[in-house]
Parts: structure tokens; C-alpha cells; sequence
């Protein structure tokens, strides 16, 4: 892959946020001794300069289809290999000043590829589907439920409904037949003289009279002044029979001095 060289050189050296920036000894091809150099990482690309000050970067390793290795040499402490799936593909060893800051640079560099990136785009992907998906059945079921209560009150109704409707018919009816007894029917007249109640009126047929049909009890009457029933004009009169002949015993006097009058 070819790269333009001033392109690179800003893209190292702009003022972009790096990822990762330190110094790391690193093995030179044809000289095989360790040299210090000052690498910064953006994204997938690892700069590295001769001197922190340096202006421009004297090399740049792609960090793509690679992996990174700890090397096991006892001679070369901290170190580790940037290593590409091409088989003439050059390694890259570098060595960190320590075992913290080797396990932070593997890490880093590890990361910085963009197929480690898609992995863990598609792993984020998969986390967010079985998010969404329990989130979707627990709404499905949430709204199962609710439809079941949803259809159970209505097949109550519909149970309730039938009894409803004939408590309604049967109470008028209840209510007109109560007033008819041995199949006749008393009605009150509205009119009170006197404070006292006319009484009430039968108004059944006369074939029912004869056939010995009994009319029903006469209903209790009207109380007045404070409950009692006694007349107004002549006080001792309660109960009907007194009364009686206390109205009596005056139409028969009347009576006697129309007779004397003649």
C-alpha cells in the first residue's frame, strides 16, 4: 500500500487527539540493536519519530491484519512483536521501560485495527438485538395480559347483563301487582277533611263479591296532629268506633229536629 508521504506527515503531527502516546525501544531492521523512539498511535496507524520535538515522523506501521505477541526471550524484557499474516511481512519488535506500560502498549495496540473495531461494532449490534428483543417480548406480554383482563371483564358483562336486564323488567312489574290483592285493587282517595282521612275505595268487580272473595285489610290511616287519631272537634274519639258514634249521634239529633221542625 502506498502512502503519500506529506499526508501522513500532517495526519502524525496535526492537532488531533492521539490514542495512545510514549516512548518505546524499538529493534531496527538491518541494525539489530534497540533504539528509544517516541511513538504516538491514531487509529490504526502507529508513528514513530526520532526525538519527541521532531517535526516529522521517520517511519509508520499500518496496524492492519496484524496480531501482537509478547516475546519470550529472557534477553529482551518487556518486549513484543507486531507480527502481519504475509509471509515476507517484516516484524516489528519493540521493548517498553516497563511490565505496566508493555501490557498498556499490547493493549492499545491490539485494539487499534479496524477488524477489531467491525468485531466489536458486531458484537454491540448483537447486545443491542437481545435488548431490544427482551424488551419487545416483555411489551408482548405485558400487552397479553392486559387484553386477557381486557376480555375477561368483558365476558362478565356479557354474564351480569341477562340478570341486569330482568331485575329491571320484574321490578315495575313487582311494583303494579302489589297494589292488587285477591285480585282486586285499592286506591286512595287524596282528599282529607278535617284532618281525617276519607278511607279508601274498593274497586273490584261485583262477580267477585259474590263469589265470596274477601277484600284485602283496610291500610292503616293517615296520622295526624303529632300521630294520634283522634278528631279535632272532639277530642276522646282514637279509634274508629268512637268515631263512628260520635258522627252518628250528632246526624241523628239533626235528623230528630228536622223530624220536630215538620
Amino acid at each position: 500500500m502506498k502512502l503519500n508521504e506529506r499526508s501522513v506527515a500532517h495526519y502524525a503531527t496535526c492537532n488531533s487527539p492521539p490514542d495512545k502516546t510514549g516512548f518505546l525501544f524499538k529493534k531496527g531492521e538491518r541494525n539489530t540493536a534497540y533504539h528509544r523512539r517516541w511513538f504516538i498511535l491514531k487509529g490504526n496507524m502507529l508513528f514513530y519519530f526520532e526525538e519527541r520535538e521532531s517535526r516529522e515522523p521517520i517511519g509508520v506501521i499500518v496496524l492492519e491484519g496484524c496480531t501482537v505477541e509478547l516475546c519470550e526471550s529472557e534477553s529482551e524484557e518487556f518486549a513484543f512483536a507486531v507480527k502481519f499474516d504475509c509471509v515476507k511481512a517484516r516484524v516489528y519488535k519493540m521493548a517498553a521501560e516497563s511490565q505496566a506500560a508493555m501490557e498498556s502498549w499490547v493493549k492499545a495496540l491490539s485494539r487499534a485495527s479496524f477488524d477489531y473495531m467491525r468485531l466489536v461494532v458486531k458484537e454491540l449490534e448483537r447486545q443491542l438485538e437481545e435488548v431490544q428483543g427482551e424488551r419487545l417480548l416483555q411489551a408482548k406480554n405485558k400487552a397479553k395480559k392486559h387484553l386477557s383482563q381486557v376480555q375477561g371483564a368483558e365476558a362478565g358483562l356479557r354474564t351480569a347483563a341477562p340478570s341486569l336486564q330482568n331485575a329491571a323488567i320484574t321490578g315495575p312489574l313487582q311494583e303494579g301487582l302489589s297494589s292488587r290483592e285477591n285480585g282486586v285493587s285499592w286506591s286512595k282517595n287524596s282528599g282529607v277533611a278535617n284532618g281525617v282521612s276519607e278511607g279508601c275505595a274498593w274497586e273490584g268487580d261485583c262477580s267477585a263479591r259474590a263469589e265470596g272473595v274477601r277484600p284485602p285489610p283496610v291500610p292503616p290511616r293517615r296520622k295526624t296532629n303529632g300521630g294520634s287519631l283522634e278528631s279535632p272537634v272532639s277530642p276522646g274519639t282514637g279509634c274508629f268506633s268512637k268515631l263512628h258514634d260520635w258522627y252518628g249521634k250528632e246526624v241523628a239529633e239533626l235528623r230528630i229536629e228536622w223530624l220536630q221542625s215538620k
